[in-house]
């Protein structure tokens, strides 16, 4: 927020199991920051706060995730990934206000990668979802690229791998490592033995500002609106 005070960054976020309202702490402060809680699957919440907030601007980083989860309770995954990210899109082209659509999706799209290939999946590959969550994530992208075919919506659709760094939920990887280095009890987690790759949070969110006319810091869903420059 210190570094773009000029953007007013309203975070979306339904604060699920694995939310924690302390890693917000230190933008909560900022006058151009905002949080509301609510689902993006509330078509009403989500029109209103993108006229309310004269929203030109959405990262879209919401999603149910966790590949051992998806095996569970699947239809949740179901209802966040891709109906949530409907009632986004849906909300764009009714407001009329969204100069920018990014969503943040997974390289899980493409499925598995043998731990040999030389060479790595492109922005063209097929994509074959392996598991629950990435078929909604793949589900989702399609009703990204149709909104943006169909209605000029202006989306982008990022890739990303597998990212990691402070106060990420204990579920995933390299935190449970953490976790067991340090003696804390953890559930054991099923390995295989296909290729993960993995990067810094940090490094990460400075590729996603290339995607927006101006640079934005983002995390979670967030909306987002220029202000006035001084």
């Amino acid at each position: 927020m210190r570094n773009y005070p000029h953007y007013e960054i309203v975070v979306l976020d339904k604060l699920d199991y694995c939310s924690n309202l302390k890693n917000l702490l230190p933008s909560k402060s900022s006058k151009n920051f905002k949080f509301v809680k609510g689902d993006i699957g509330s078509a009403n919440l989500v029109n209103y706060l993108l006229i309310t907030e004269g929203i030109d601007t959405i990262m879209h980083f919401a999603t149910q995730t966790h590949v051992d989860n998806s095996f569970g309770n699947n239809i949740e995954f179901t209802k966040n990934n891709i109906y949530g990210t409907h009632v986004l899109l849906e909300a764009c082209k009714v407001t009329g206000t969204v100069h920018r659509f990014i969503h943040v999706t997974t390289n899980e799209v493409y499925g598995e990668t043998e731990v040999d290939a030389i060479v790595g999946n492109h922005e063209a590959s097929q994509l074959l979802p392996t598991n629950p969550y990435s078929a909604t994530k793949v589900g989702a992208e399609m009703l990204v690229m149709a909104y943006g075919r169909s209605y000029g919506l202006p989306v982008i659709t990022t890739r990303g791998n597998n990212v990691y760094g402070p106060n990420q939920f204990p579920e995933k990887l390299i935190p449970t490592f953490i976790h067991l280095a340090r003696g804390s009890p953890f559930p054991s987690m099923e390995m295989d033995l296909m290729c993960e790759t993995t990067c810094i949070v940090k490094m990460w969110l400075k590729r996603l500002r290339l995607c927006c006319t101006r640079e934005v810091l983002v995390m979670f869903t967030i909306l987002g609106k220029k202000g006035k420059e001084v």
